[in-house]
């Protein structure tokens, strides 16, 4: 069942409230809905990236051909036009790839990880608010911390949405035609933007402590000063390893 507007407005301004009524054990399918929402969107949202970066590379890159066989086998087989052995030896030895179609192919290699990325850390998150609570003396059930953990994917699609937006613009008029100085040229167009992306991961981690820390007041009978202290300890670890 779909949140109604008033429903996620009370998510938003008093999680404890939310979850009083709902008990989030129960709400693990939406929990689990916004964890797919989040893993397919940060699928699209690389590739949306990697769009960006080929387009901001005019650069080509000589490689070897993939067409041909290697050098050894087309030398020991010179002239032995009816061995399959020298099939495409005549092809060139080295072609010219477009850098930018290059980076993209690169990031592709990269989508299965952000498709199960989130997966892993929402079962790893549910481990943790499962175990925090218990430590502060609290009775969490796990189906209820793993729903939990689920919803505090929702903040993380505003983290991702403003990175996309942040990205689009700093390569907006980036155009890199030296690969040897590309590092350098990226770097510089991003360097504007670090503060948004900051501004965005604090906002972000907050919104997840306020979720959490009335999410577990609920769950495990823990007292909001408790909830909160189990809440933030891992997500300040997590949020020390995002930010950096």
């Amino acid at each position: 069942m779909v949140p109604s507007v008033p429903t996620l407005r009370q998510f938003l301004l008093s999680p404890a409230a939310f979850f009083e009524e709902r008990p989030p054990a129960e709400t693990l399918p939406i929990a689990a809905g916004i964890v797919v929402l989040f893993a397919v969107s940060l699928v699209v949202s690389l590739v949306l990236i990697g769009s960006m970066l080929a387009g901001a590379v005019d650069a080509t890159v000589t490689m070897d051909n993939p067409d041909r066989p290697p050098g050894p086998i087309c030398d020991h087989h010179e002239g032995a036009s009816d061995s399959i052995l020298s099939e495409n030896c005549d092809e060139p030895e080295t072609i010219e790839r477009d850098a930018g179609a290059l980076v993209q192919e690169a990031i592709h290699d990269y989508l299965w990880i952000a498709l199960i990325g989130p997966f892993v850390l929402w079962l790893g998150g549910g481990v943790v608010l499962y175990a925090a609570g218990r430590l502060a003396g609290g009775t969490p059930s796990f189906t209820g911390t793993l729903a939990l953990a689920g919803w505090a994917a929702l903040p993380e699609l505003f983290r991702l949405a403003v990175g996309v937006v942040a990205i689009r613009v700093a390569l907006s008029s980036l155009t890199i035609t030296d690969l040897d100085k590309a590092a350098d040229a990226l770097e510089a167009a991003m360097a504007p933007i670090d503060p948004v992306l900051l501004v965005a991961s604090l906002v972000t981690v907050a919104w997840q402590w306020h979720v959490l820390t009335g999410g577990l007041s609920r769950e495990a009978a823990l007292s909001r000063r408790a909830a909160a202290v189990a809440a933030g300890v891992p997500l300040a670890l997590y949020a020390l390893v995002t930010v950096a």
